[in-house]
């Protein structure tokens, strides 16, 4: 898809309000089922979609520390378990952003928050992610400060590479389920975040913008 085209539909019709409500209610129905009862090990994360330079719009990630003691090294969006303080999973992304990467709040207009997506084959482990959507103004001219004992480094993807078919793989994990992956990134963009960011492309661009596909793969044993 020519660059022209991505940089009118950024500006014209993925950051209005009327594609922002669409967007969660595309993203409102929950990505895994649930299991019932509370949640004993919840996070929130936040997808911001940046307004950079040149009028691109990109996604934001950070890579994680090897400070950290699990998925070490590995791409990641901002945030983090909820805090007893957090008065909801918008302010749980918010605070875990600000503390992470130091990207205030104030700059972060919330969209809204999505189904939460429950990490499915992790047994006990098992986690329950609930992607808050926001968008960042100007993002280019902010000055973040990374907290090293969590992240390694920040950075963006601009839509029009995610949306690009050569960047794109997939993903088999053992249990059989395919996921799609991001390359000729800083980082690898796989796993967890890779799905979020395909519901999301999915939910905010129109069909005609990203068509991304994969194979259904049979499951294998070693």
């Amino acid at each position: 898809m020519p660059t022209g085209r991505v940089v009118q539909l950024c500006n014209e019709a993925i950051l209005s309000p009327a594609n922002r409500l669409q967007t969660l209610e595309k993203m409102a129905k929950p990505f895994f089922p649930l299991s019932s009862g509370e949640d004993k090990r919840a996070a929130a994360v936040l997808i911001a979609i940046c307004e950079e330079k040149d009028n691109i719009l990109s996604l934001l990630y950070t890579q994680r520390s090897g400070n950290l003691s699990r998925h070490t090294g590995q791409v990641s969006f901002p945030g983090g378990m909820r805090d007893p303080t957090d008065n909801s999973w918008e302010d749980c992304a918010l605070r875990e952003t600000e503390e992470e990467i130091g990207l205030q709040r104030r700059f972060i207009d919330v969209w809204g928050t999505a189904a939460p997506l429950k990490v499915p084959y992790s047994g006990q482990k098992a986690i329950t992610i609930y992607p808050v959507i926001g968008s960042v103004k100007n993002f280019s001219d902010l000055k973040l400060k990374i907290n090293p004992e969590e992240v390694e480094r920040v950075f963006n993807v601009s839509l029009d590479h995610l949306i690009a078919p050569e960047n794109h793989r997939h993903t088999q994990f053992k249990t059989g389920l395919v996921i799609p992956a991001y390359v000729n990134t800083p980082a690898k963009i796989w796993g967890i975040t890779a799905y979020l960011t395909h519901i999301f492309l999915k939910a905010a661009l129109p069909k005609d913008a990203y068509r991304r596909t994969w194979p259904i793969l049979s499951s294998y044993k070693l």
